[in-house]
């Protein structure tokens, strides 16, 4: 009787334990379903083409920066893939070509424009982040992932995204990537890479939305400049008595190995005597796209934004040699 006993709470476990598996399942298969219908998805902020085979000829795909003769392609394409109440208008994706543009990548084929993802900066994501650009900003919210309908589900959306997110992994200063999807959507993103964090707070649109996000931050300290990047020198100068600078000092050195830490070429000392005392002011050397993304960095740096030290900001341009950072 006891055997029999302990066979039947055997069974029974084994019932609960496939019951629970099947609404796993089921939970799984709602919230993040393994087969994407474009017809059904309804656009806004980050809704996507997807993709549902590989028949495309990827390698025949480039990826480029958008320029001011794109808009009114781009707006063509937002506008058939977005309900009206979702999709960005002209003025705004032109607002971001302008503003953002480093941010604002289109697959070509044949010199054709077939899809874009279009992003903007921001400190907070909020509903602000939608209309706004903070090029200093740590997060890239993104926009759109767009495909036009001919070339939709085949593998396209899925290479924009990799492509997008290794271009902007190298981009200075973003910590983090950020979107709001509808639930239809979120297997594709976690396939991605991104995770979703939470019901959004952001209202786009008559539907529900949800949080998600994609940490940028690189694990190898990086050597070299990339081949798009050039060398750019920072030197300064204490304006305000030691004491008021010293608790920001010590915030510009977390801030610069955190930077080093997400991919930046970067390094920060300061000068000294030929008796090797200090007094000669700081100096960084760092690597950037240009100079407007230069001196975007160098107003983060907590000496700057706190007015600890007067500053000169100049690209420097290797002549004999070159420099590799440690």
């Amino acid at each position: 009787d006891h055997q029999n006993t302990n066979i039947m709470v055997l069974i029974s476990r084994m019932g609960t334990l496939l019951v629970a598996t099947s609404v796993i399942s089921l939970v799984r298969a709602a919230f993040i379903p393994q087969h994407l219908v474009l017809s059904n998805r309804r656009g806004g902020f980050s809704s996507i083409s997807l993709a549902a085979s590989e028949q495309f000829d990827l390698d025949g795909l480039s990826f480029r920066q958008a320029n001011q003769d794109d808009i009114d392609t781009l707006s063509a394409i937002e506008s058939a893939s977005y309900p009206a109440d979702e999709a960005a208008s002209r003025e705004s994706l032109k607002y971001r070509q302008q503003n953002a543009a480093p941010y604002f990548r289109c697959a070509v084929q044949d010199e054709n424009v077939i899809g874009y993802i279009c992003s903007t900066r921001c400190a907070e994501f909020e509903h602000e982040s939608m209309t706004t650009h903070d090029p200093t900003g740590s997060l890239l919210a993104i926009h759109s992932v767009v495909v036009k309908e001919e070339y939709r589900r085949q593998g396209i959306a899925s290479d924009m995204m990799k492509k997008y997110a290794d271009e902007m992994s190298t981009e200075i200063g973003i910590q983090k990537m950020v979107l709001i999807a509808k639930s239809n959507l979120l297997g594709f993103y976690v396939n991605c890479g991104f995770k979703v964090t939470r019901p959004s707070d952001i209202v786009h649109g008559e539907d529900s939305w949800y949080d998600l996000e994609m940490d940028l931050q690189q694990d190898a300290i990086r050597s070299f400049l990339n081949p798009d990047e050039s060398w750019f020198v920072k030197t300064e100068q204490f304006c305000k008595p030691f004491p008021v600078v010293k608790p920001h000092l010590e915030a510009h050195r977390i801030w610069v190995k955190d930077m080093r830490a997400k991919g930046c070429c970067i390094t920060s000392g300061y000068r000294v005597d030929a008796e090797g005392k200090p007094g000669g002011g700081g100096m960084m050397l760092f690597a950037a796209k240009s100079y407007a993304q230069a001196e975007a960095l160098v107003l983060q740096d907590p000496l700057v934004a706190n007015q600890c030290v007067e500053w000169r900001l100049n690209g420097w341009i290797p002549e004999v040699g070159n420099v590799q950072m440690r």
